[in-house]
């Protein structure tokens, strides 16, 4: 097994998600241990599927149009690997 550095991008996710009323988009980058990576970018997708920050909050509809791109998936050396921080949010069309 090797170690994948996935960039990551997502869109239209539901603002209340960090207080605002517009959709927004994050970046993240996500290490994930895998066999090829087609792998990894199915690991890190099941992985942000349970990320408590994506939870759409009670009472919010779910929205329909979410999408999550992986910008690249690279094969890195177990020494560049670091801890999956995190998410920069911005707020569509901005």
């Amino acid at each position: 097994m090797s170690w994948f550095k996935c960039s990551i991008e997502g869109e239209n996710f539901p603002g209340q998600l960090i207080g605002e009323a517009s959709p927004v988009g994050f970046y993240t980058t996500r290490y994930v241990e895998a066999n090829s990576a087609q792998d990894a970018e199915s690991i890190a997708l099941n992985h942000l599927k349970n990320e408590p920050s994506l939870v759409v909050p009670e009472g919010v509809e779910k929205p329909i149009n979410s999408k999550v791109y992986f910008k690249n998936i690279e094969q890195v050396n177990i020494d560049s690997v670091q801890s999956n921080l995190g998410f920069t949010f911005f707020v569509m069309g901005t």
